[in-house]
């Protein structure tokens, strides 16, 4: 593969992900996971969750409670480093997650790592995203 494929098979890897996720489809997520025990995810304000049994059931809780998921998915920053493979975005997130009767925003910052297996598909293996408290904080210059 050259470098420019990697980084498209990688970018599609990913892509799928949050199509999985807006979907509210856990085999369409569990296809782009590794299911291995070392997986690991941390949800916007939650803690570390470690090992593929708890990361999938963490996905079915949160698709069991959510009817409408939409990612509008900005800032994308791709880097692979051998078998390894980061990818850095803005999460733009529009829900009726916690919301009665009307659909709330959220916004995070994640990371997502995955790694090449032996087919050379790319398989998450750790997801991270933070939310974005303030968005209309200026920024500090330093005299």
């Amino acid at each position: 593969m050259t470098v420019s494929s990697d980084v498209e098979a990688l970018r599609a890897a990913n892509d799928a992900f949050y199509a999985g996720v807006e979907a509210l489809d856990l085999d369409a997520v569990a296809a782009v996971w590794c299911h291995g025990d070392h997986v690991a995810c941390v949800h916007p304000g939650a803690e570390l969750i470690l090992g593929w049994s708890k990361v999938r059931r963490s996905w079915a809780a949160i698709f069991a409670a959510t009817s409408y998921l939409q990612f509008i998915v900005t800032d994308v920053r791709v880097v692979i480093e051998g078998r390894s493979g980061i990818v850095t975005c803005t999460e733009n997130i529009l829900s009726d997650a916690g919301h009665e009767n009307h659909l709330g925003t959220a916004k995070a910052v994640a990371t997502n790592v995955f790694t090449r297996d032996e087919v050379g598909q790319w398989l998450m293996v750790l997801h991270h995203a933070s939310p974005v408290l303030r968005d209309d904080v200026p920024p500090v210059h330093k005299p």
